[in-house]
C-alpha cells in the first residue's frame, strides 16, 4: 500500500524556530551588555581599560557567534519535532473535513515514536479513532439513506413528505408520476399549490397541529387523468424528532383506491340487480300459488293449467338466472375452458333455436354469414355468449328489424359480429363491457 504524502506545516516551523531564535538573540544581547558594563565598571581602576575592553568585546563576539550557531540547530531539530506530529494532525483534521481519505490506524512509525514526545502521540491517535468512528457513522448514514431512498422508490403508493412550511421535504417516483412536484423557479411548489382539495389540505394542518395521525379519502385530478378524478385513501402521519418529540413535519401515503370504489360500487348495483331479477318471477310464483291453492280449496281445476304453465316458465327463468350467477362465479375464480374444435355454424344454429320464439314474436329477420367456419373454444361457453348477443339484440332493437351475425377471420383469431339499428349501450355503461 502506497503511504500518503506528509503533510509538514513549514510557515509553523519557521515561526517557532524565529520565535525562540530572536529569544535567544535578545537573552544573549542583554547578558552581553550587562558583563561588559559590569566589567567596564571594574576596570576603571586599571590603566589599560580600553586595551582590555577591546580583548573582552572579541571574545565576547565570538561566544555570541557560536552560542548562536549551535542555538540555531538545535531550534531547528526541536522546532521540526514539534511541527511534523502537529502538521500531521493538520492533515488529519482536513481529511475529517472531506470524510473521503483512507480511514486510519492507531499504529504510527516506530521513528515518529522516537522523535515525537507522547503527548503528540495520544493526541494523534485520538484523532484517527474520531475520524475511524466518524467515517464508519458517515457510511452507516450513507447506506441507510440508499436503503431508504430504494424502498421509497419501490413503493407503488404515492408518498410525500412536508415540513412545518408545508414545502416539500422529499417525495417517491409514483406521487412525481401522479401529481408532478418538479421545482418552479428554484423552488419546489408547496402543498396548497400541489393539492386543492381542501379535505387533503385539512388533514394535513391538522397532523402538523396536533401530532395526530388521519386518514382521509379524497378524489383528486392526476397529471394521467385531468377529466376524471382518482379516488385516494391518504393515509398522514406526523415526524417527530428522536430526542425533543417534537414534530417537524408530516408524511402521507397516497394509495389509489379508485379500481376498488368501482368494483365496489359494481358490486352493489349487481346485488341490486340480481335482487330485483330474483324477486319478479318468485313473486310471480308465490302469486299464482295462492291462487291455485284457492282453486284446489273450491274444487275448481278447469283453469289451472294457464297458471301452471306461467309458474314453469317462472321456475325456468330462475334456473337460468342461477346458472346465470354460477357461471359468472365460476369466471370470477379462474376456471379452466375446455377447449375444442368448434363448428361456428352449429354454434349459431343452436342460438337461434333458443332465441326463436322471441323473435318470432318481434317479426325480426336474422341474417347469418360465415366467413369462418371453425375455431377453438369451449362449446358451452362460446354458445352462451352467442345466445346472449342475439337475445340482446331481439330485445333492444324494434319490431320488424333486421339483425346481422357475422363470423369473420382478423387475423389469426375469429371474430363474432352481431349487428342490429337499436339504440345501442349507453356510455356510461362502456366500462364495464370493454
Amino acid at each position: 500500500m502506497v503511504k500518503p504524502r506528509r503533510y509538514f506545516p513549514w510557515r509553523l516551523a519557521r515561526q517557532v524556530f524565529f520565535s525562540h531564535f530572536l529569544f535567544v538573540v535578545v537573552t544573549l544581547v542583554l547578558t552581553g551588555f550587562s558583563l561588559r558594563y559590569f566589567l567596564y565598571t571594574e576596570l576603571l581602576r586599571s590603566d589599560d581599560v580600553h586595551k582590555t575592553l577591546a580583548r573582552f568585546d572579541s571574545y565576547l563576539t565570538s561566544l555570541f557567534v557560536t552560542v548562536l550557531f549551535f542555538a540555531a540547530i538545535y531550534l531547528a531539530l526541536t522546532s521540526r519535532a514539534y511541527a511534523r506530529p502537529l502538521g500531521r494532525m493538520i492533515q488529519r483534521a482536513r481529511e475529517l473535513r472531506r470524510l473521503n481519505a483512507e480511514v486510519p490506524t492507531d499504529e504510527l512509525d516506530p521513528e515518529e515514536l522516537e522523535e515525537e514526545p507522547g503527548e503528540w502521540t495520544d493526541l494523534e491517535r485520538a484523532l484517527n479513532r474520531i475520524h475511524r468512528d466518524l467515517r464508519a457513522r458517515t457510511d452507516d448514514l450513507s447506506r441507510e439513506r440508499e436503503e431508504l431512498s430504494a424502498l421509497i422508490g419501490a413503493v407503488s403508493d404515492a408518498i410525500l413528505a412536508v415540513g412545518t412550511d408545508e414545502n416539500p421535504l422529499f417525495f417517491n417516483p409514483q406521487f412525481a408520476l401522479y401529481f408532478g412536484g418538479k421545482e418552479r423557479e428554484g423552488r419546489r411548489p408547496s402543498l396548497s399549490e400541489l393539492f386543492r382539495s381542501p379535505d387533503v389540505l385539512t388533514a394535513y394542518r391538522q397532523v402538523l397541529a396536533t401530532g395526530e395521525r388521519q386518514v382521509v379519502n379524497a378524489s383528486l385530478h392526476t397529471k394521467a387523468s385531468t377529466k376524471i378524478p382518482r379516488v385516494f385513501s391518504i393515509s398522514i402521519a406526523p415526524l417527530r424528532d428522536n430526542e425533543t418529540g417534537e414534530v417537524f413535519g408530516v408524511v402521507g401515503i397516497f394509495h389509489d383506491v379508485t379500481e376498488l370504489k368501482q368494483a365496489e360500487q359494481i358490486r352493489i348495483e349487481f346485488v341490486g340487480n340480481a335482487s330485483h331479477e330474483l324477486r319478479t318471477p318468485i313473486t310471480n310464483i308465490k302469486g299464482y300459488v295462492e291462487t291455485l291453492k284457492d282453486d284446489f280449496k273450491n274444487n275448481r281445476f278447469d283453469g289451472a293449467q294457464p297458471f301452471i304453465e306461467i309458474i314453469s316458465k317462472n321456475v325456468d327463468r330462475l334456473i337460468f338466472l342461477v346458472n346465470d350467477l354460477l357461471d359468472l362465479s365460476t369466471l370470477e375464480q379462474g376456471g379452466e375452458l375446455a377447449k375444442s374444435v368448434v363448428s361456428t355454424r352449429d354454434v349459431t344454429e343452436t342460438a337461434l333455436r333458443s332465441v326463436e320464439t322471441r323473435r318470432a314474436a318481434r317479426r325480426q329477420t336474422i341474417h347469418v354469414h360465415h366467413h369462418a367456419s371453425q375455431l377453438l373454444a369451449d362449446p358451452r361457453r362460446l354458445e352462451q355468449v352467442t345466445t346472449n348477443l342475439i337475445d340482446n339484440a331481439i330485445k333492444y332493437t324494434p319490431e320488424g328489424s333486421e339483425i346481422n351475425v357475422t363470423w369473420d377471420h382478423e387475423g389469426d383469431a375469429v371474430v363474432l359480429k352481431v349487428k342490429d339499428n337499436g339504440a345501442g349501450i349507453p356510455p356510461e355503461h362502456h366500462a364495464r363491457l370493454f
